[in-house]
């Protein structure tokens, strides 16, 4: 029989399959198989079931999933599981892959099961070993290897669950059952199949070359090998006011909703070689070399939530500074201040840090000296509120 967790390949005999398709289905129609036919999902559930113990589900799989609620997903799930046969020694030496590093990669993706002998690996695996292995013999570092996995593993995580609980939200319909759903999510599934690897290829490829018209290397950097380390950078950040509020007022779904919003307003308001380089719920954090662009992106962030009555208030904040990248985020001084600056902003209002407004063009802005302001973890520092050359002309 397969086992409780993924399907066989074998398809079981007719009495077993009778045997899955009773397990799952409601207890008053497998009492009375002859009774007249009850609710269309009771007939969907059973075709459905019918079709994942074909498909090799055991009984008790079945079974469980029906308790859960995850007869649907089950269905995607066997739609999207591959052949595993490999353990991890097996993928590395079939890769010609170090299987230390390998080992390191998968953990720092979150990809490596608990049981390093377990077989959790196939032929549909094997891209990620080739890669590991492939940017190993170039030379680059280990440590760069990994902090490239972790980067895909945690950015793969959001890309599966988008594709997955995003999809099925996107196709459900009022009167689905069941099987209508399954059916539905399985038709999406296959443009991301045919489409979703090269897509994210060619995502990565035109954001590499974006940040990569923002960097600049001084010849002494290149000439003493020190391309890492910290970097001049200038970081904003924009949240909303009364986020935690707002959400135990109207609940988790308005909280998605103004959380949405606040990232397609950020990646529509990019300017230059600004780079949103995360969301986080109610925030969102942005870099760039340039400061004239990370004010103008908040700028024009501030502007577009401003003119939508169903997004709370924004707040921003930027500062000007030493930043390390690392793993596709950025850490340090400027970072802290950023955070903060934000975190003192008035609903509506920019405030920049004494480093960001000195960069400034006169043209580019108007800004109001506010003083000296005391911010947590940072001390007593000299801001400034920043908005747009029209404001200024009161426009």
């Amino acid at each position: 029989m397969p086992s409780h967790d993924a399907p066989s390949t074998d398809v079981p005999d007719d009495d077993a399959s009778a045997a899955a398709r009773r397990s799952a289905t409601p207890p008053e129609r497998a009492a009375d198989p002859g009774a007249p036919d009850g609710p269309p999902t009771d007939a969907d559930r059973e075709r459905l079931v019918a079709r994942l113990a074909d498909a090799g589900w055991s009984a008790d799989a079945l079974r469980d999933a029906a308790a859960r609620g995850r007869l649907v997903l089950l269905a995607t799930e066997t739609r999207l599981r591959d052949e595993r046969t490999l353990t991890t020694a097996e993928l590395a030496a079939r890769c010609d892959v170090d299987a230390e590093l390998l080992e390191q990669a998968l953990l720092a993706s979150g990809l490596m099961p608990g049981d390093p002998s377990a077989r959790e690996w196939g032929p549909a695996d094997e891209p990620i070993a080739r890669l590991v292995g492939g940017l190993d013999r170039v030379g680059l570092s280990r440590d760069s290897i990994v902090d490239l996995a972790r980067v895909l593993g945690e950015n793969g995580a959001r890309i599966g669950a988008a594709s997955i609980t995003g999809l099925a939200a996107g196709v459900s319909r009022e009167g689905d059952t069941e099987l209508t759903l399954a059916d539905r999510i399985d038709a999406t599934l296959d443009p991301v199949d045919a489409h979703l690897g090269d897509a994210l290829g060619a995502i990565v490829r035109r954001s590499a070359v974006s940040q990569l018209s923002g960097v600049e290397l001084a010849e002494d950097q290149v000439a003493d090998g020190r391309l890492t380390g910290a970097w001049p950078m200038t970081i904003g950040f924009a949240d909303v006011v009364g986020f935690t509020r707002l959400g135990e007022r109207d609940g988790a779904e308005r909280l998605d909703d103004v959380a949405t919003a606040l990232a397609a307003y950020a990646g529509a308001s990019l300017t230059g070689a600004v780079r949103l380089v995360k969301t986080i719920g109610d925030a969102v954090m942005l870099a760039g070399p340039r400061p004239d662009e990370v004010v103008a992106t908040l700028l024009a962030l501030l502007r577009r939530s401003a003119a939508d009555d169903d997004l709370p208030p924004l707040r921003a904040g930027a500062a000007t500074g030493s930043a390390v990248p690392r793993g596709g985020d950025w850490f340090g001084p400027a970072v802290n201040r950023a955070s903060r600056v934000c975190g003192a902003a008035r609903p509506d209002s920019l405030l920049v840090d004494d480093a960001t407004r000195r960069a400034l063009p006169e043209a580019s802005v108007a800004s109001r000296s506010i003083g000296r302001v005391r911010l947590k973890g940072v001390g007593a520092v000299p801001l400034h509120r920043v908005r747009s050359p029209d404001e200024r002309r009161g426009r």
